[in-house]
């Protein structure tokens, strides 16, 4: 393309221009330009790298007058496609620019095709004779580029024009009435609805989709209003369904959105009973993705939506475990209604209970068990409990306390269930992380690594505590918290460096492993004391340094604050030390006080342990002892440091008191 000539098309400079075409500044033969020099229009057929020619550029920048002079001398400049096949007319219509926009239709449409088109134009002529049709590379007309840039007036121009372009889907699918819905543009959803044919006859193409969607199938997503007005343009559109058997009503339960679903059940309740291709009701939807105001919505609809089951047999409850949807299944066991579902099976005859050991869900194990409803010993088609379950899942190496299969077991276990009548070596070869498997190996070596850190860095704070200490040993050498100072620091470096020596034995791989799990069961128990010992140093350090001899109590609130502040800390810095507290929920509510317990001093809580191959059960205790009396220390602490530095203080008022009154007498003795 000639530069001048691209440099005025794309500034608008009109004088650049007449001088690149050679135009003269009058008009004759009734407006219309005459060329100065025959032959230098022919400039015009040039195309940049990109393939757009000077109307391409004029019109994407909305120089009206540039385009009229180039279609005046080349009319064939209309039908000139880039390399992306957009028209001059695309153009225009992606830019907004409405008046070239209108411009441009007048030459697109030829006029024995404008007189010999019907009204509705329903393909009489492909869209490469109608360029007003154009299609670029990707399928979309100016229609849809108008309606993908957000520009209503260019639509409104276009559908005036020619209503048959709201028929006319792209490459992807997409009909302009889908992509405004899409884009939640209510007011080109509205430009579109009117001008829709007048006999009521709607083809598919008007509302279609990707996927065999509708436009109510994107509006149910953007707008109620939106979805209202769709509705009454085409109510038939509520039952079509995609290539997935969705209909608009699963979309709306899917996202929930409360409006839409009201609407569409209003008008017509059946639409709760349409499946997908996978069996799920709008119902099984809502509750897949944890819309509990939806599910109770369908259900005062539809009472018997908690009879509906998919190709698997999965009622609600059982689609709401599946993808641990908590508050659903909490909102489902505190409603009546809802009981009947506590102890369905699906298609392979699991139980909602089932499922919840089955995805690892230890909090809806939990809400399940406390329902007195729901049976903890139903079998499946494989004969199999849900103790047998959890069992299979647990990991019977070395692990966490506090893991959820852990916890399933052991409140399944202390609620009374019960496993399935088989012989119990059929489950040792399911049985992982035993021994010494490569598994169990590697969760030595990151133990080792990890722990040995912690242990080397308490040992080496407390061994530098004593020594730099607030105040002299020897102010401070009666004073209760010195003496608690003193005993929590050595005892925190007494099990912080025996804890060091287990974890080396711990990672040598010339140990046995039965050994090696032994020394890490054994060090993580002295390293959660040694860590409770020295947030109880750090306390009485800090109460030393606030409070020295001689001077009463000047820090008293922040003594209080690093007390309460020290035993939050000891309660919670290890949450698995209270996980038997986990499990009293749900016990108190299945078995009552008693059953709680009796689960506690009765001689259930040893079979649970051994079933964890947990060799050494006391530790658990020990941890919880520990934890309980350096809360007990730090407590008794402060308040008998705080009682041995009162008296002092009160003598000293008190001589002070009876000075006063020796000197007034004096004074006042007659001379």
């Amino acid at each position: 393309m000639n530069h001048e000539l691209l440099r005025a098309a794309a500034t608008g400079d009109k004088a650049l221009l007449d001088q690149v075409l050679g135009l003269r500044s009058t008009t004759d033969n009734g407006g219309e330009l005459e060329a100065t020099q025959r032959g230098n229009p022919s400039c015009l057929k040039g195309v940049t790298s990109e393939g757009n020619t000077a109307l391409h550029i004029a019109a994407g920048r909305g120089y009206l007058e540039h385009a009229r002079i180039m279609c005046d001398l080349d009319a064939s400049l209309v039908r000139a496609r880039n390399n992306l096949r957009n028209t001059p007319l695309i153009c225009a219509a992606k830019a907004g620019h409405v008046d070239v926009v209108c411009y441009l239709m007048e030459h697109a449409l030829a006029p024995a095709t404008v007189a010999a088109s019907p009204p509705w134009y329903a393909g009489a002529s492909s869209d490469e004779e109608s360029m007003i049709r154009a299609r670029n590379s990707e399928g979309a007309t100016a229609m849809h580029e108008a309606i993908r840039n957000g520009h209503e007036a260019v639509l409104a121009k276009l559908m005036s024009a020619d209503g048959g372009l709201a028929a006319v889907v792209d490459g992807k699918g997409f009909s302009p009435l889908y992509l405004a819905a899409a884009l939640g543009r209510a007011d080109m959803v509205d430009v579109l609805i009117a001008g829709s044919p007048p006999d009521g006859v709607k083809s598919p193409a008007y509302y279609a989709g990707p996927d065999g969607q509708t436009a109510l199938h994107a509006a149910v997503l953007a707008s109620e209003e939106m979805s209202k007005s769709l509705w009454c343009w085409e109510p038939t559109l509520a039952k079509k369904v995609d290539n997935s058997g969705n209909t608009a009503l699963h979309h709306a339960a899917s996202a929930g959105k409360i409006g839409a679903v009201k609407l569409l059940l209003l008008e017509d309740s059946s639409l709760a009973y349409i499946p997908d291709v996978d069996g799920l009701f709008p119902v099984h939807t809502a509750a897949k993705m944890g819309k509990i105001d939806i599910i109770e919505q369908l259900m005062e609809t539809c009472p018997n939506s908690d009879e509906l089951l998919d190709n698997r047999g999965r009622n609600v409850l059982h689609c709401a475990i599946e993808h641990k949807k908590e508050k659903v299944v909490q909102h489902m066991c505190k409603n009546p209604r809802f009981g009947r579902m506590m102890n369905a099976r699906d298609s392979r005859g699991n139980t909602p209970l089932h499922l919840a050991v089955k995805h690892g869900c230890d909090r809806i194990a939990m809400l399940l068990v406390r329902d007195v409803k729901v049976n903890l010993s139903i079998m499946n088609n494989d004969g199999a409990t849900p103790l047998d379950l959890a069992i299979n899942e647990l990991d019977h190496g070395y692990t966490y306390p506090m893991n959820p299969e852990v916890l399933i077991v052991q409140c399944l276990v202390w609620c009374g269930a019960h496993r399935s009548p088989r012989r119990r070596d059929e489950y040792l070869n399911k049985r992982t992380g035993v021994g010494g498997s490569e598994k169990e190996l590697s969760k030595f070596t990151n133990l080792t690594q990890n722990r040995a850190i912690g242990s080397v860095l308490i040992a080496t704070v407390t061994f530098a505590a004593p020594f730099t200490m607030p105040g002299t040993a020897a102010d401070a050498a009666e004073r209760p918290a010195f003496w608690a100072f003193i005993l929590s620091d050595a005892l925190a470096f007494l099990c912080s460096t025996v804890a060091t020596c287990l974890l080396m034995y711990a990672g040598l791989t010339t140990v046995h492993p039965r050994y090696r799990s032994r020394y890490h069961v054994w060090s993580s128990n002295l390293l959660h004391v040694g860590v409770l010992l020295v947030i109880a140093t750090f306390a009485f350090g800090v109460h030393l340094a606030l409070s020295p001899p001689g001077t009463g109590i000047p820090g008293g609130n922040l003594n209080a604050a690093v007390c309460a502040m020290a035993c939050v800390s000891v309660l919670f810095a290890q949450p698995g030390t209270w996980w038997p507290t986990v499990l009293a929920k749900p016990i108190w509510a299945r078995l009552g006080l008693k059953g709680l317990l009796g689960v506690l001093l009765g001689p259930r809580p040893i079979p649970c342990q051994k079933l964890l191959l947990s060799r050494t059960p006391w530790l658990n205790l020990f941890k919880m002892l520990a934890t309980l009396l350096i809360l007990a220390l730090i407590l008794v602490t402060f308040l008998l440091d705080m009682s041995y530095l009162r008296p002092p203080a009160a003598q000293h008022r008190f001589s002070s008191n009876l000075l006063l009154q020796s000197q007034r007498q004096f004074c006042s003795y007659p001379t």
